[in-house]
Formats: structure tokens, C-alpha cells, sequence
């Protein structure tokens, strides 16, 4: 990673800078558990008023309240607050766009990321809900929806875009999560059947939502093992998403051969995860985080990892024809296609 600049540009408030970015996470995570800007959405409200709303001191509202508003999480006039244009967009509840939940999920690993120290020397994870932080149905939950934040806030759209799937009929999703993507598809390709398998936890996360976007009638829930699975091999797409990169190596050629076994000549597989497609200055600063945040929070074996891997593990399962997508968002699709 080549440096510009001279030492005279260096100053030691970057490192202080670097030693403080928690506290800007600590602000958000507060603000979302606290329900303020659900509160704030529409109202102009002095900070005892907000704090009266949710039972608190009033002396620490305030001050909180105008951290929010240097963080440009809220705007401020006279000593009234209410949501900036970003707040009101992404972080109030109930608004088709809502990340606050994604938000949530990667503060719950907090803990994990304070003894970053002793994981790097053990070579370990430290699973979240094994900090005490957090127990494990909320990880999990804040896990599964923050998903469901993300496709819904833009992600889906990018996957229907990159896909054709006319001509395809029966799709299976596998580790489809809250089934974010399968209801996306469906919605955008009536005469597309999917079967989503997974655990029952998030399985019961999806049908609701299934049920909200009235795809019961294209949308089949199966709970299941995705690497121990007895279905019919009568699939002409496979999504897999969001599994290969807190997955082992091992694991991902194992999935992408039962995709192979289950899918009918000319079906097509769908990978969508972070992988390292872009090698843009921007990307690869996010790549680099996101390979470190599995290893601490997932998986020894998980990674983010080159396209160009991914796609000669799909070839070495029997796929051809690898085809890399990137996408204007954080993750990529790659697609191949079953002889």
C-alpha cells in the first residue's frame, strides 16, 4: 500500500482520531436502542423534551443529542433537534430503507473487537454471544434482519438488475436467511418458484416477510442442513448468498457441489458476498476490514476473498463459464453456468 505525502503533513490527532472512531459507533448504536430518531422523525424537539420521552437525564440527553448533531445525525436550530436528511432515510424504523438494524449487528460485536489483541496472537474467533456482550438469539436476530436492512435498502435491486432469469422457474436458496433475495426475485420474475433452506431461527424471521410480500404461493420455507439436503435435483437457479465469505474454504466447495448435484443441465448458480472484484483504493480498504471482522466474528477459515478463486472453485465443482459482477454496493455477484 504506497503512502503520498511528506512527514510534515503527519499529525498525531490522526491517531487520536483512530482511537476515538468507537465512540462515533457507541453514538449510533445508542441513539437506534434508544429509539430517538424514530422519536425525532417530523419533530422539532428541545433535548428535555426527548429526554422526558424516554425517561432519561436531561443533562446527558443533551449532550448526547449534540454529539448526534456533530456526527450530522441530526440537525440542530436554537435548542430544538430533529433528523438530518441521512438520519431520516436510513435510521428510522419502519421506512423501507432502514439500516439500523445492520447497525446493531456490528456494534453487537463490540467485545470481540476489544481483545482484537489476544485473536490475532491465539489465531481464534471470538464469537460475540461468547463475550457476554450479547446473548445469542439477539446476535442472531439483529444478525438475520440487519440482512434484511441491507437487501431492502438497496442490495435487492442491484442483485434483480445484474440477473436475467427469464426462462428460469424454480429457484433454490440456499442459507436463503430471511429470504431477502428470493422474495426480491420472485417479486421481479413472477413465474419464478424458490425453495429456501436454512435453519429454523432464521427461517422463522423469513415468513413474515414472506408473507408481507404476499409470495406465499412462490416462496416454499424448508428448514435443512444446506450440505446434508435430499432435494430433487430439478433447480434451474441456486442463490447462495452471504454464506461463502464466513464460511471455510472447505465448506464453500462442498455448497457449490451440492449446488451442482441439484441443478437441471444449463441452470445457472448465483454467488453474492463480498469478494474482491474491485481493487479500487476504497475497496480494497473494505475488503482488507471485512477479511479481518469474519476471522474475529464468524470463522477461523472465513474471508474475503479473490474473485478469481471463488470462480475456479465453482469451475473445479463442474461450472463453466464464470462471469464476475461487481456491483455499486459493498458486495458482488459472480454466476456460472451447469453444463
Amino acid at each position: 500500500m504506497h503512502r503520498t505525502g511528506s512527514p510534515v503533513d503527519m499529525d498525531p490527532e490522526q491517531v487520536n482520531e483512530l482511537a476515538r472512531n468507537f465512540w462515533y459507533s457507541a453514538i449510533l448504536r445508542a441513539g437506534i436502542k434508544l429509539d430517538v430518531f424514530s422519536i425525532l422523525e417530523g419533530n422539532n424537539l428541545t433535548s428535555g423534551e426527548v429526554a422526558r420521552r424516554i425517561g432519561a437525564s436531561p443533562r446527558y440527553v443533551q449532550a448526547f443529542l449534540d454529539c448526534c448533531g456533530v456526527l450530522d445525525l441530526l440537525d440542530k436550530e436554537g435548542d430544538q433537534y430533529t433528523n438530518s436528511p441521512l438520519t431520516s432515510r436510513f435510521l428510522v424504523k419502519n421506512k423501507k430503507e432502514y439500516v439500523g438494524d445492520h447497525a446493531l449487528h456490528h456494534t453487537n460485536t463490540w467485545a470481540s473487537w476489544g481483545r482484537l489483541d489476544e485473536i490475532v496472537k491465539e489465531g481464534k474467533t471470538l464469537l460475540p454471544y461468547e463475550t457476554g456482550f450479547v446473548d445469542a438469539p439477539t446476535y442472531w436476530n439483529d444478525y438475520m434482519i440487519g440482512q434484511h436492512n441491507r437487501a431492502e435498502s438497496g442490495q435487492a435491486r442491484h442483485l434483480v438488475e445484474s440477473l436475467d432469469l427469464r426462462g428460469k422457474h424454480k429457484m433454490l436458496d440456499l442459507g436463503g436467511g430471511a429470504a431477502s433475495y428470493s422474495i426480491a426475485l420472485c417479486a421481479a420474475n413472477p413465474d419464478l418458484q424458490a425453495v429456501v433452506l436454512d435453519q429454523k431461527e432464521p427461517l422463522d424471521i423469513a415468513r413474515p416477510l414472506v408473507e408481507q410480500h404476499d409470495l406465499g404461493n412462490q416462496i416454499t420455507l424448508l428448514e435443512g442442513d444446506f450440505l446434508d439436503t435430499h432435494l430433487e435435483p430439478d433447480y434451474d437457479v441456486v442463490l447462495i448468498s452471504g454464506v461463502v465469505l464466513i464460511k471455510s474454504e472447505a465448506d464453500c466447495q462442498a455448497l457449490f457441489k451440492v449446488a451442482y448435484d441439484k441443478m437441471l443441465p444449463g441452470g445457472l448458480i448465483v454467488i453474492q458476498d463480498y469478494m474482491r472484484l474491485d481493487h479500487s483504493p476504497t475497496r480494497q480498504k473494505l475488503d482488507a476490514l471485512e477479511d479481518l471482522y469474519v476471522l474475529v466474528a464468524f470463522d477461523p477459515g472465513a474471508g474475503d476473498r479473490e474473485g478469481d478463486v471463488v470462480s475456479s472453485w465453482l469451475v473445479d465443482a463442474g461450472f463453466q463459464n464464470p462471469n464476475m459482477i461487481p456491483l455499486p454496493t459493498q458486495l458482488a455477484v459472480i454466476t456460472a453456468e451447469k453444463p
